[in-house]
Parts: structure tokens; C-alpha cells; sequence
């Protein structure tokens, strides 16, 4: 483990390319608490409708499928329409036929209805750089105090930290100086700058110090100027299914004064239920407010496999 951990660093290390000299630099560790302030001062609309697109090559046909979805910001709610449009104009017809020889039953299996499972997204998920607030409590609040607040932080990217506890001393000797532990997530290297829709863009290289399953961010590139996180790369996507076999890269973009999640696309091939995906990606579409809150999701969606994102560690 430690001999993949050295050899994953080095790897990223080998393509950087290095930052200009000139002005000073912001230390990684800096930037990647300036990136975690952004997200913690962004406000969201209480409630937004949107599409989520998920597109698949399934070997050299190109299929797409939409569901009609609704986000309630003010409790961390999704609803979905479980079945998509190809669903629809794609009804399941079964072939074939059943045989059983002495009890037992083949059949040809059915494939997938989603492609990937219903999506239980939000285009506000932030990938465990923020914490969900409410969005009452959200405008409320001094957006400045917290990007200060996280700032404060700009030594480790967590604000959890251990401040360790003051010892009685002996008498006749003096404090001198005190040391914080701080209780770090990743280890972060910035690997240079690059252009992302043509903006520049600090990269920066991230190992977890721990929990590598949930802590799952491995490249992060945040603008030089407002340092909004244009695009990151994670080791494993969602809780269950295909994508958690491989690394997705993952676009964002700015509307409405708030910063969305454009796309999210697998970087390797994956296979499902007999199946290979030449390509997957998952993209949210159409995104607008909506001025009352989602219907509630009485029924499951009707699927054996659901979508979701990992809540934040």
C-alpha cells in the first residue's frame, strides 16, 4: 500500500508542470482552503429542476437516456423520475423463452433498464469540499465572515483541528511556544498551472491520509483568480454500480452566482451486468429555479440499482 501511495505521488509529480515565478505563489495547502471557502460561501436557490443526462457507448452504439429531476435545497432532498425517456420510447420486450430442466430455470437475462441506475443526484453536491447547509440557513449568512473563517485554516485544509492541551509546568519554568496537531485529510501538492475553458487554473495533486474510499479526490484544479474549483478527479464515483470501479472526471460550471456541477465522465471503460461501457458520463441539463418545493418520493424508483453520491466524511 505504501509502495502504490509513493508511486501514484511520483507519477503526478513527473507530469507537473511547474508554476511561473513572479508574484507569490499560495502554498497548496492554501489554495485547496481557499477552494473549500468558495464552496462553503456559495448560496443555492431553495428549490431547481433539471435534467440529468446519462450517455453511454455500449460497444459502438451510443445510447442516451434523461430523467426529469427536482432539488430541494433547503433539506437535501431529491426527486426523480425513475423512468427515463428511452425508457419510455425503448419499452423491455422479452424473447425467447423459459425452460427448466429437473427445477432449475434459464433465461436470457434482461438488460439494464438504467444504463448506470436511476440518478439520485444533485447539482450542487460538492464532493466533500463543503458541508450541505440548509439554504435558509445559507442566506443568512456572512459570506465573507466564512471565507475568512475557512482562510483562517490556510496551514490544513480542515478546519478540525487539535490544539494540544496545556500542561501545568513546574515552577521557575515558562512557556515558551505551543504546538497544534492538525487532523489533515490529504496530503496536497500543486503540480503547476493550467488553462480550463480557458482559464488559469492551479492543479494540484491530492493523496488521502486516510479512509481512501471516502475520501476519494486525487487532482483538484482551482482558478488562480476566484479560486472556484473548474474541474476534479476522483478515484471512485457514486455508492454503488459501475462507477465505483473507476476514476471520473468531474466539469463544473458558474450559473445564477452559484456553482453547479456541469458533468461527470468516467475516465476507463466499465462493464455492468454482462455489458461494456466504451463510455459513460452523467450530465445535468436545463438547470432553473423552481418556485415551490420537488414532490414528495413516496414510491423507490423502480430500478434494482440507484445512483446516489457518498455523503460527506
Amino acid at each position: 500500500m505504501i509502495r502504490s501511495r509513493r508511486v501514484f505521488w511520483m507519477a503526478l509529480l513527473a507530469c507537473a508542470v511547474p508554476v511561473a515565478a513572479g508574484a507569490q505563489t499560495p502554498s497548496p495547502y492554501d489554495i485547496f482552503a481557499r477552494a473549500r471557502a468558495f464552496w462553503s460561501a456559495q448560496i443555492y436557490p431553495s428549490y431547481l429542476a433539471y435534467d440529468v443526462v446519462v450517455r453511454i457507448d455500449e460497444g459502438s452504439s451510443p445510447k442516451t437516456e434523461r430523467y426529469t429531476s427536482e432539488y430541494d435545497a433547503t433539506d437535501n432532498a431529491i426527486w426523480v423520475d425513475s423512468v427515463s425517456d428511452y425508457e419510455i420510447a425503448h419499452p423491455v420486450k422479452v424473447k425467447g423463452f423459459n425452460f427448466g430442466i429437473l427445477g432449475l430455470v434459464a433465461s436470457k437475462p434482461l438488460p439494464p433498464i438504467d444504463f448506470l441506475g436511476v440518478p439520485m443526484l444533485a447539482p450542487a453536491f460538492s464532493f466533500g469540499m463543503a458541508p450541505f447547509v440548509p439554504a435558509a440557513a445559507a442566506a443568512g449568512r456572512d459570506s465573507a465572515r466564512i471565507v475568512a473563517a475557512v482562510r483562517a485554516q490556510f496551514h490544513d485544509p480542515n478546519p478540525r483541528t487539535s490544539p494540544s492541551t496545556a500542561r501545568s509546568l513546574p515552577p521557575g519554568l515558562h512557556q515558551i511556544g505551543s504546538v497544534t496537531a492538525f487532523n489533515r485529510d490529504y496530503r496536497v501538492a500543486l503540480l503547476g498551472i493550467e488553462s480550463i475553458d480557458g482559464r488559469p487554473c492551479y492543479h494540484l495533486a491530492l493523496a488521502p491520509l486516510r479512509d481512501a474510499k471516502n475520501y476519494r479526490l486525487r487532482e483538484l484544479w482551482v482558478d488562480q483568480q476566484t479560486y472556484a474549483t473548474a474541474q476534479l478527479r476522483e478515484a471512485l464515483n457514486f455508492v454503488d454500480g459501475p462507477g465505483t470501479s473507476v476514476p471520473w472526471t468531474v466539469r463544473f460550471v458558474q450559473a445564477g452566482g452559484a456553482q453547479y456541477i456541469a458533468s461527470e465522465t468516467a475516465d476507463a471503460p466499465m462493464s455492468y451486468r454482462g455489458l461494456l461501457y466504451r463510455h459513460a458520463s452523467v450530465a445535468f441539463e436545463d438547470l432553473h429555479r423552481q418556485s415551490l418545493p420537488p414532490p414528495a418520493m413516496l414510491v423507490p424508483p423502480t430500478s434494482d440499482l440507484v445512483m446516489r453520491e457518498p455523503p460527506t466524511p
